[in-house]
């Protein structure tokens, strides 16, 4: 009579998208109409995406294939900043987003690390 009734179902979803969007506010990545967005960078739709958290230090011994896909043959010249963590977002189809954030960010970031994967994010 006055509008639609939510299933269960639909109810727990949009719960869980809320408290992602939360997540990702505190964290500093931009989360709009169910993906996740980043200047510049793919969309990385929430559903069946995964994330991965990277310290600047851990990350600067290292070239990763997305900094290759996202920066080309550059990759090999660009310096991580040890200050910010990187929180590497990737999707079902592939789709690949890199977000730096602010290292005092990363209690934040495991928490929507935690919510998108479905699972515990210790540090490494």
């Amino acid at each position: 009579m006055f509008g639609s009734k939510k299933t269960p179902e639909e109810k727990a979803t949009a719960a869980r998208l809320s408290k992602i969007r939360g997540a990702a506010a505190a964290a500093g990545v931009t989360m709009f109409g169910g993906k996740f967005r980043s200047p510049n960078q793919m969309d990385v739709p929430i559903d069946g995406a995964r994330i991965t958290i990277e310290r600047g230090e851990e990350a600067k011994a290292r070239i990763t294939a997305t900094r290759v896909a996202l920066t080309g043959i550059f990759a090999l010249w660009l310096k991580k900043d040890m200050t910010k963590l990187f929180i590497t977002i990737e999707g079902a189809s592939g789709e690949v987003l890199v977000q730096p954030v602010a290292a005092s960010k990363e209690p934040q970031a495991r928490i929507l690390a935690t919510l998108v994967n479905g699972e515990a994010t210790a540090p490494q």
